[in-house]
């Protein structure tokens, strides 16, 4: 791990993360000697990965948080398996046709999957993400609703009780979401309980539920129990997927498209 001191911040909290995935947690003392850098670097480094969700400080140093409530921020998440992000998004959009009704749901992947809709024609699409609503508020062919709510930091997107009560006032053909974790005995799960409680009520008003999930969310359990197999239509996933993952999500319920 040598040699970082003249790499970029991101690079170097990468290699941090690494380290407290192996030791779980990490001191600046032994980092300093790792990494060849100060200590102030160090300590900057952990208030910027405790501010994204994964890292606790501790005293002269920093754990590796664990745990299902754990929510990591979405600008780390965006960077994470771009070209398998993009396939899925892909596969996705391929499914909407003229004259759909479309919800798109918070997330890195729900994110691309506006972008890869915006040369669809005659379409509705609903988004409470505001990634997505700023991708799509110049395709000039796509009729743009911005679902309210209260201003979910973590997710960059409108949850809550104002974001429901809007949602039930619409019939969608397609709804894309997102999940944190994906699994045969629990389905759907995510952290946060008003992103999950969200995400029931736009089941209910979607015909045809559509998750959209990078192999690294399989098999993995979050907090909150969104959705069973049996409610998700399909699971769209890269080909990297694990074979036993995927036979055992296929054997509870659901589709699984692998791009």
């Amino acid at each position: 791990m040598k040699g970082l001191a003249a790499m970029k911040a991101s690079a170097r909290r990468e290699e941090i993360l690494k380290y407290l995935q192996a030791h779980q947690t990490g001191y600046t003392a032994e980092l300093c000697r790792e990494l060849d850098v100060s200590a102030m670097t160090i300590r900057r480094d952990f208030e910027v990965m405790a501010g994204q969700g994964l890292v606790t400080l501790i005293r002269g140093g920093a754990a590796l948080n664990h745990g299902t409530s754990v929510v990591y921020s979405l600008k780390l998440r965006q960077t994470h398996l771009p070209l398998e992000k993009q396939r899925i998004a892909q596969r996705c959009a391929d499914m909407v046709c003229e004259g759909n009704s479309v919800f798109i749901d918070c997330g890195s992947t729900a994110e691309r999957i506006g972008e890869a809709l915006r040369g669809k024609k005659n379409i509705t699409v609903l988004t409470n993400s505001l990634d997505t609503a700023q991708v799509l508020s110049t395709a000039k062919s796509i009729k743009l609703i911005m679902v309210p709510g209260e201003f979910n930091e973590a997710i960059r997107g409108f949850t809550g009780l104002l974001t429901t009560d809007f949602i039930q006032r619409f019939r969608i053909d397609y709804i894309f979401l997102g999940a944190n974790g994906i699994d045969a005995s629990h389905g759907m799960t995510v952290p946060d309980y008003a992103d999950a409680e969200t995400k029931r009520v736009l089941i209910r008003q979607s015909r045809h539920v559509i998750v959209a999930a990078d192999h690294a969310k399989l098999g993995s359990s979050y907090f909150e129990i969104v959705a069973r197999l049996p409610e998700i239509e399909a699971i769209v996933t890269d080909s990297d997927a694990d074979e036993t993952i995927v036979q055992e999500l296929r054997a509870g319920g659901t589709e699984v498209i692998l791009v």
